[in-house]
C-alpha cells in the first residue's frame, strides 16, 4: 500500500460467513488502514469465523438481527469513521481483492480531481465479468453506470454531502439508488480502468421472454435469477427508484426498467409455482404504492420459500 494522507478502511457486510469471507477479508487487509466486518444477524453460527477475523485485527460489529445490507454497511462505515477513516471501500463477503486494487481506485480518484471532476465514488472497471465503465476504455478512469457497491471507494466527504446508503431499501438496488443520488447532487460516478474485482456469481440462465431468447444490442444473453424472496425488494425498489429519479436520469431509468421488466416476466415464466411468485410481485407493488419500505411482510417469506426455478442454464458457446 502506498503512503496515503487520507486513511482508507474496508467495510464488509456478511451473512452466514464461511471460509470465502475469510479469504475476501484477508485479500484486502494489507491494502488498507483497517477493516470492519459487520455481520448482518447471522447469530451464533458465525461465532468461529468472526472470532478468527477479530484475532487478525479486524473490527467486528454484530447486528442483533437481519437489518439489511444498507444498514449493515452504514453501521460499518460509521465504525470506520470513528477509527479515523476518511475514505471507505465497501465489499461483499464473496469479493476477492487483487493486488494494488485500493491504490488503483485512489489513483483514479486523484487523476479525476486533477482534471476538475467532482468525484463521488470510484468502482473497478469490471465486477466479475460485468463491465461497469461506460463507453470506450480510458487510460485511468471512465464514467460508470449501474455500479455495484462491492469494491466502491467512497470519500467520507461525499457521505457527508449526500447521506448514508438508503436503509429503507433493505436490500437490492441500494447501490443504484446511491449512484443516482450522487449524480443528481452533481457528483461523478467513475470506474478505475484496468482492474477487476473477483466475485462468485450465481448460476447463469438464458435471458428469455415467454420462453424465447431475448437478444438486444449491448445486453448479454445470460442473466442471474435471484433468491425468490429478493423479488419483493427488486420489484418494490424499482418502482420507488422510477418514481424518484425518472426526471433526473430518464435514459438510465427507462433502459433499466425495460431490462427489469423482461427479467421479471421471465422469472415468473420459469417460477414453480408461478402463483407464489405472482403473489410476491403483487405484495411488492402494493408496498410501493402505499410507501411501505423496509423488510418484506413476515407472512410473505414462507410463500417465497416455496418457489423454485425451472429455467435453462446458460452455457457459453464454444468457439
Amino acid at each position: 500500500m502506498k503512503p496515503n494522507l487520507q486513511p482508507v478502511w474496508a467495510v464488509f457486510s456478511t451473512y452466514r460467513p464461511g471460509e470465502s469471507a475469510e479469504r475476501a477479508v484477508a485479500s484486502v487487509m494489507d491494502q488498507v488502514d483497517g477493516v470492519v466486518v459487520v455481520d448482518d444477524g447471522t447469530g451464533s453460527a458465525a461465532d468461529e469465523v468472526l472470532e478468527r477475523l477479530a484475532g487478525l485485527g479486524v473490527t467486528v460489529v454484530r447486528e442483533p438481527e437481519n437489518v439489511g445490507i444498507a444498514v449493515a454497511l452504514n453501521d460499518g462505515i460509521r465504525t470506520a469513521r470513528e477509527h479515523g477513516a476518511e475514505q471507505i471501500v465497501t465489499f461483499d463477503q464473496d469479493s476477492v481483492v487483487p493486488d494494488d486494487f485500493i491504490d488503483t481506485l485512489i489513483d483514479a480518484a486523484e487523476a479525476a480531481r486533477a482534471d476538475g471532476v467532482r468525484v463521488g465514488v470510484v468502482v473497478p472497471e469490471y465486477f466479475a465479468a460485468v463491465r461497469q465503465a461506460r463507453g470506450g476504455a480510458e487510460p485511468v478512469y471512465s464514467p460508470a453506470v449501474n455500479v455495484i457497491q462491492s469494491g466502491m471507494l467512497i470519500p467520507v466527504s461525499v457521505i457527508d454531502a449526500v447521506g448514508d446508503l438508503r436503509a429503507d431499501f433493505f436490500i437490492d438496488l441500494v447501490d443504484t439508488e446511491y449512484e443516482l443520488r450522487l449524480r443528481r447532487a452533481g457528483f461523478a460516478v467513475l470506474a478505475a480502468s484496468g482492474i477487476r474485482l473477483g466475485h462468485a456469481l450465481g448460476t447463469q440462465y438464458r435471458r428469455e421472454l415467454f420462453g424465447r431468447p431475448v437478444r438486444l444490442p449491448g445486453i448479454p444473453p445470460e442473466t442471474t435469477l435471484s433468491t425468490p424472496f429478493r423479488y419483493f425488494y427488486r420489484v418494490r425498489n424499482r418502482i420507488i427508484l422510477n418514481r424518484e429519479y425518472l426526471l433526473a436520469a430518464p435514459g438510465q431509468i427507462l433502459r433499466d426498467t425495460l431490462l427489469d421488466g423482461i427479467h421479471f416476466v421471465n422469472a415468473l415464466w420459469v417460477a414453480r409455482p408461478r402463483r407464489a411468485l405472482w403473489r410476491v410481485y403483487r405484495a411488492a407493488i402494493a408496498a410501493a404504492v402505499r410507501g411501505r419500505m423496509g423488510r418484506m411482510p413476515a407472512g410473505l417469506a414462507p410463500v417465497a420459500a416455496t418457489i423454485t426455478w425451472n429455467a435453462p442454464v446458460f452455457e457459453m458457446e464454444q468457439a
